[in-house]
C-alpha cells in the first residue's frame, strides 16, 4: 500500500456551488505530485431525492472509477460539504467495494455536522422562513442571491472566474433543506480529524472544534478563497494530510 502520506485528496464541494470551486487548488495539488479527485455532485439535484445518499453516492462511485489508486484517502469538505464527511467516511471504510482507508477528514470552513438535523431546522427562524419564501415551485434561485453583488465581487475580483463560478452555481430544491441529515457523528480522534478556517465567520466553530480536542489551522481569507488563492489553500491542506499520516505511521 503506498504511504499514507501519499494519500488521495478528495475534494467535496459545497452542494449550494458548482465543481468549479476545488478545481484550482486540485490543480496546485497534482503539480505537487498528489492524486486529487473532486466529484461534481450537481447531476445529483436532477433527480427526485432523497439527496444525501445521492451525494453520498455520487463521491463513492468517482472513488470507484477503475483508475483510482488504492491509497487512503484525506475527505476534504467546503462549508455544507461538511455535513457530508461523517456518513462518507462510514460509506468508504464500511460499504464501499473495494474499502478505502480513510486517513482523515477535513472541515473546510464549514458548520460542524448536526446528525439527523435538516438544514432548515439548523438555522434561525427568520433565515429558514427566508429560504421558504425564496422557493418558486420548490426549487430556489442560486445562493448568490442571498448576498450583496458587492461581496462577490470582493471576494472573487477577477471578473472572468467570477463569471464561471456564477453560471456554475445551481439551483437546488427546497426539499434538499427539508432532508435530515446523516446519522453518523464526527469522527471524534483527533489523530483523524481537523478543521481548516479560512474566514472570521467561522471563527467560533473553529473554537469549537478545538475545544473538542481536534487540530485548527486558520488562515486570513475568506470563504470563497480556495478560489482566488489556491497555493495557499493546497498549502493548508497538505499540512493537515501530512499530520494525519505522520500521527498514523
Amino acid at each position: 500500500m503506498p504511504a499514507l502520506n501519499q494519500a488521495e485528496l478528495v475534494l467535496v464541494h459545497d452542494p449550494l456551488a458548482g465543481d468549479l470551486f476545488w478545481q484550482p487548488v486540485a490543480g496546485a495539488l497534482r503539480v505537487r505530485g498528489r492524486t486529487v479527485s473532486v466529484p461534481s455532485l450537481t447531476a445529483v439535484f436532477d433527480t427526485a431525492g432523497p439527496y444525501y445518499p445521492e451525494l453520498l453516492d455520487a463521491v463513492a462511485r468517482r472513488l470507484a472509477a477503475p483508475s483510482a489508486p488504492a491509497a487512503p484517502v484525506v475527505l476534504a469538505g467546503h462549508s455544507a460539504a461538511g455535513a457530508l464527511l461523517p456518513a462518507l467516511r462510514e460509506l468508504l471504510t464500511r460499504g464501499h467495494r473495494p474499502p478505502r482507508t480513510v486517513a482523515g477528514t477535513v472541515y473546510v470552513d464549514a458548520p460542524w455536522p448536526l446528525p439527523g438535523r435538516s438544514g432548515l431546522a439548523a438555522l434561525p427562524p427568520e433565515q429558514a422562513a427566508r429560504l421558504r419564501e425564496l422557493a418558486e415551485d420548490g426549487v430556489l434561485p442560486p445562493w448568490d442571491i442571498c448576498f450583496a453583488e458587492q461581496d462577490l465581487i470582493d471576494a472573487i475580483p477577477d471578473p472572468v472566474l467570477r463569471d464561471r463560478f456564477r453560471a456554475g452555481l445551481p439551483r437546488l430544491p427546497l426539499a434538499y433543506f427539508q432532508e435530515p441529515a446523516p446519522a453518523a457523528v464526527p469522527d471524534p480522534d483527533p489523530a483523524r480529524t481537523a478543521y481548516l478556517r479560512l474566514s472570521p465567520r467561522y471563527e467560533e466553530t473553529a473554537m469549537r472544534v478545538e475545544a473538542l480536542g481536534h487540530r485548527v489551522l486558520r488562515r486570513t481569507a475568506h470563504h470563497l478563497s480556495p478560489l482566488t488563492d489556491p497555493e495557499a489553500t493546497a498549502d493548508a491542506l497538505e499540512k493537515l494530510a501530512l499530520r494525519f499520516a505522520l500521527r498514523s505511521a
